[in-house]
């Protein structure tokens, strides 16, 4: 005769909550090939957990130092200028649930819960993460990293033939590439030194593999990295999806940027976390929430948006 088996729901909690510590160690090893908003944008999780919003503010200061006489009573004053901008933090949930049917496998069969249910939470999470950090959120007030209003915007050099780049030569792809990582030096007095350049992935992909002339071994990628003053090496250019399209005209748009979190962080004031799984219906949910508020340039300067690529 057959044994029946039958669960509790007090069995079934149990056995769940002994195997959701191997589960959610094992979520965080999985790593998503089109989630790259960590490799590329500096995250804080300094605002804390409780945080509503997150206060920046952008200063700038300005002095004036002159040659006195003696007896002189006009001195110079030195002033600050500064501007607080004030970003929302916004809570938001994900989870996964099991059924008694479920469970009730796995106790009988001593096997493990599957772990693509919480797989698929995990990848929720990181999904709105990475559209938040790139293009922000405009129905929550949330600022993104590649249409800041913040970082000044322009338009590559069109030298008759057009500016996108599948029209242009090497050597006037080289210029655009140079002429907007020198801009941030330039236009910030040499302050600031973009260290890292982002394009859309199909232009990565041409300079990747266009040699920079018929005579030369090396591909543009290759020359610019070995030239130039700011990249130190291919890593530095970084291929981004969410660049097709970006610019002004719904161009495509080239970023230079120094990766840093003193010049730009993505606040992530509480990271994913799930919470103790709750009876719903004929199982359990396993509930998650996370607080995502947007990206701060704190040196708006350190950064430039190049459009028409």
């Amino acid at each position: 005769m057959k044994k029946k088996y039958s669960i509790d729901a007090a069995t079934g909690l149990g056995y769940l909550v002994s195997q959701l510590t191997h589960i959610e160690s094992k979520m965080y090893e999985v790593k998503y090939k089109n989630i790259t908003y960590p490799n590329i944008i500096p995250v804080s999780n300094e605002a804390g957990e409780w945080a509503e919003s997150v206060t920046y503010f952008f200063m700038d200061g300005r002095g004036v130092a002159k040659f006195v006489g003696s007896k002189s009573l006009d001195v110079p004053i030195a002033e600050v200028g500064t501007d607080k901008v004030v970003v929302p933090v916004e809570l938001a949930a994900t989870g996964y649930e099991y059924s008694d049917e479920e469970l009730r496998q796995a106790v009988h069969l001593g096997k493990p819960l599957t772990q693509m249910k919480a797989n698929a939470a995990r990848r929720a999470y990181e999904e709105l993460a990475q559209s938040t950090s790139m293009t922000g959120d405009t129905a929550h007030n949330l600022p993104g990293f590649i249409n800041n209003t913040n970082v000044t915007a322009a338009t590559v050099v069109n030298p008759g033939s057009g500016t996108a780049w599948v029209n242009k030569t090497p050597a006037q792809i080289l210029f655009d590439i140079n002429d907007t990582l020198a801009d941030v030096f330039v236009d910030s007095l040499q302050v600031e030194r973009a260290d890292t350049l982002l394009l859309p992935t199909a232009q990565w992909s041409y300079i990747a593999s266009t040699p920079r002339s018929d005579n030369s071994d090396m591909t543009i990628l290759q020359y610019i990295v070995a030239n130039s003053p700011y990249l130190n090496s291919e890593s530095d250019v970084i291929p981004v999806s969410e660049l097709a399209g970006a610019g002004a005209g719904a161009t495509d748009r080239m970023m230079a940027y120094t990766k840093d979190v003193e010049k730009v962080v993505f606040h992530i004031p509480m990271p994913l976390r799930f919470t103790e799984p709750q009876r719903k219906g004929r199982g359990f949910e396993v509930p998650g929430e996370f607080k995502l508020s947007g990206v701060e340039f704190r040196y708006p300067g350190s950064a430039r948006y190049a459009d028409g690529i």
